[in-house]
């Protein structure tokens, strides 16, 4: 609230009640008394001793007014810095939400990939962020660890699952069943949807399997190379990181991945294509 001084109760009373209380004892003195017009020195200094009480009233009332003053011009620039602070509060956050719509815009184009949930995927990276709070790092509300940690933590497990399923397809030892693949693909596919991260030319999981994966058809969907979108998430998480971990990006951790020959891929068909089976009857994994 903009108030001015002379709006102030107690700045009023102090300067004005002071004039008053003065005035009032001055004229109490001079109705009181025999006094006459006199410019000798001794006269100056008898008129200062009889208005003495007046003056030091008028003073007092004064000092107190400019003290009042001085609180009021204080309270008003804390309240002036204050503004300037929310304010400031509040451009930093549309800024850093700009900034990171702006990543997210660089990394579609870099990656051929869609971002849909941008406003929600902000939301869980800065839980605390609003226009009257800013904070710079990404951390839960309860702890310091990051909904990016989170799902590191699940993407590294997943890549060591995958490096072992892709081994036994690729040197035909005890290959996989289609039940082992299938739970680590549908774990995959449910991490996928968790990031947002939307492939070009994703396949639908086959009705005949179904059962193994979400009941969500929206979150059954196959990239088209499995190593690559693995190389796509890795990076998502490394510009995620830089942008909303600056603190901590050395030490965040990716497990490496190995690159892949497309028979993990072939394997893959399978939960895409009903593979020649009758139409109407159940894959027998799932029946």
């Amino acid at each position: 609230m903009n108030k001015k001084l002379s709006q102030d109760i107690w700045f009023r009373l102090s300067f004005w009640g002071g004039l008053l209380l003065g005035g009032l004892l001055s004229l109490l003195l001079i109705l009181n008394n025999d006094l006459e017009f006199c410019a000798q020195l001794t006269c100056y200094s008898y008129s200062l001793e009889l208005f003495a009480l007046p003056i030091h009233v008028v003073a007092s009332g004064m000092a107190l007014a400019a003290f009042r003053a001085t609180i009021f011009r204080s309270d008003q620039t804390n309240t002036q810095i204050e503004a300037a602070i929310v304010q400031n509060r509040f451009k930093n956050y549309i800024d850093h939400k700009k900034e990171f719509m702006n990543l997210l815009d660089a990394f579609e184009s870099s990656y051929d990939v869609k971002i849909k949930s941008r406003l929600y995927l902000y939301k869980n990276i800065f839980p605390e962020n609003s226009p009257t709070r800013m904070k710079f790092d990404s951390k839960n509300l309860n702890n310091d660890k990051s909904w990016i940690d989170s799902f590191l933590t699940q993407f590294n497990e997943s890549i060591k699952e995958f490096e072992g399923l892709h081994m036994r397809i690729s040197v035909n030892y005890n290959s996989p069943s289609n039940n082992e693949i299938a739970r680590w693909l549908s774990s995959y596919l449910m991490l996928i949807h968790q990031l947002d991260i939307n492939f070009p030319r994703s396949q639908m999981v086959s009705e005949s399997f179904k059962g193994l994966f979400s009941s969500y058809d929206h979150i059954n969907m196959i990239p088209p190379n499995i190593g690559e979108s693995l190389l796509v998430i890795s990076a998502y998480f490394k510009d995620l990181a830089s942008f909303c971990l600056p603190s901590r990006i050395e030490g965040l951790k990716i497990d490496g991945i190995v690159t892949t020959d497309g028979r993990f891929d072939e394997r893959l068909k399978v939960f895409i294509d009903d593979q020649g089976l009758d139409k109407g009857k159940k894959h027998p994994l799932t029946s």
